[in-house]
């Protein structure tokens, strides 16, 4: 029977486990104009408009390294179609603000403070919404006309200069996916295999084999089974509406594309659905508590948990103590182990010397070999406590702070010999 396995990319990928997503979006600079997938970003968001006066990549990335974050996605062409980076292709990019005289590259800046801190850098490019290009994928279009042609050649230009002029990068991202190229859209993959051989793709071409795909929200929440495998080989979610069934996967898919859990760190309700900063909106920031419990149902159900980062009108993340509580709370829980197991078969047990308050149980499988555990049970002292189906990278199970002097899991359905990384208890 075939079984989808990942690549070691995309095993590298899921013990990351928590990531950034850096939202720096021109909205933020005319909050009350609404077609910013048009041409007339041209004159309502004139790069003239743009003049941070703390613009700070390095602040950026200190404070996802203080959170916690292994990687960091940079959003470097949003829907308006600016550019955070110098671009070639046109003069709608950091060349033309007043910002340094012209002459800054905050792409560049962000990729320097990653590697201070040894942060995996990733880029996110638009190329279904530009609106310097008078592009909105929301439209119905001829792909093979002209004018989409042209448009075609300039993301194929740009994503040139992205993948080969800033290193090594750890992940590309394509919000709402990629128009297939037999139907007019970009042809990437040929691009992408000769800079950026071993770069994870956010919904990335179908043929690409270290693919992640969309959780089906954006409130930092996976299914409750969440498999790394799927049988949906076109991925082109833009996060407009829910999909439950593309974050649930299938247990027997074809591909092998784990669901990555993307969200903004303010409610909806702030400006740009909480990924775009807006003054005043401070009440709007998530508690660290609810951040954990999104932590707990991310990470803890096989997927990567990405977080937003609002940056403000000034140019900087003004929402850094946020994280750094988190990444505090992130350690306090889960950053002393009170036992821990592991080893090959499918049953398991820790016992401990005397009775305990344990919070948190996490299974880790190793999954180099696929998903092989297909069902589990869970006892605490001797009582069935919990099963479900997916265990996959890791599954953080919630005790509700229980007593504890014995834990036993069983593997009551496996698709072949599982081995179980650790069990740990919390």
């Amino acid at each position: 029977m075939y079984k989808a396995k990942p690549t070691p990319q995309q095993l590298a990928w899921a013990d990351m486990e928590l990531g950034v997503i850096i939202h720096y979006c021109m909205e933020i600079y005319n909050p009350s104009f609404s077609a910013y997938k048009t041409k007339a970003v041209r004159t309502e968001l004139a790069p003239s408009m743009f003049n941070p006066t703390r613009l700070d990549p390095e602040q950026w990335v200190r404070s996802a390294y203080e959170l916690g974050a292994k990687y960091a996605v940079f959003v470097a062409n949003h829907c308006t179609g600016f550019s955070l980076w110098p671009t070639k292709v046109n003069d709608y990019s950091c060349a033309s603000m007043k910002w340094k005289d012209g002459k800054g590259d905050i792409l560049g800046d962000f990729i320097a403070a990653c590697e201070k801190f040894d942060i995996k850098p990733g880029i996110y490019y638009s190329t279904g919404c530009n609106g310097y290009y008078d592009i909105d994928d929301t439209r119905k279009w001829d792909y093979k006309s002209d004018y989409y042609q042209n448009y075609v050649k300039c993301v194929e230009a740009q994503v040139t200069e992205l993948w080969s002029e800033y290193g090594e990068l750890f992940e590309v991202w394509f919000d709402g996916g990629i128009v297939p190229v037999e139907k007019g859209g970009p042809d990437l993959l040929p691009i992408l295999a000769k800079y950026q051989p071993n770069a994870i793709a956010f919904q990335g071409p179908r043929e690409w084999p270290h693919n992640v795909r969309w959780v089906g929200n954006e409130d930092g929440l996976a299914p409750a089974e969440c498999w790394a495998t799927t049988n949906n080989g076109e991925a082109a979610f833009d996060g407009t509406f829910d999909n439950e069934a593309a974050g649930v996967g299938d247990p027997n898919g074809r591909y092998w594309w784990p669901a990555e859990t993307d969200m903004p760190n303010r409610t909806h309700r702030a400006f740009g659905g909480g990924w775009a900063w807006r003054a005043g909106e401070e009440a709007e920031v998530f508690t660290p508590e609810h951040l954990l419990d999104c932590y707990v149902r991310s990470v803890g159900r096989n997927s990567n948990l990405l977080l937003g980062m609002a940056i403000s009108t000034d140019g900087d993340f003004q929402d850094e103590e946020q994280f750094r509580q988190f990444g505090a709370l992130i350690k306090k829980t889960f950053g002393t182990p009170i036992a821990s197991t592991s080893g090959e078969g499918v049953d398991y047990a820790i016992e401990l010397p005397s009775p305990r308050r344990v919070e948190y149980i996490s299974i880790r499988e190793d999954i180099s070999d696929g998903h092989n555990i297909r069902g589990y049970e869970v006892a605490i002292n001797g009582a069935p406590f919990a099963k479900g189906e997916c265990i996959g990278h890791r599954r953080i199970i919630k005790t509700d702070g229980a007593d504890l002097s014995k834990l036993t899991f069983k593997v009551t359905s496996c698709a072949d010999m599982p081995k179980i990384r650790d069990i740990t208890l919390y």
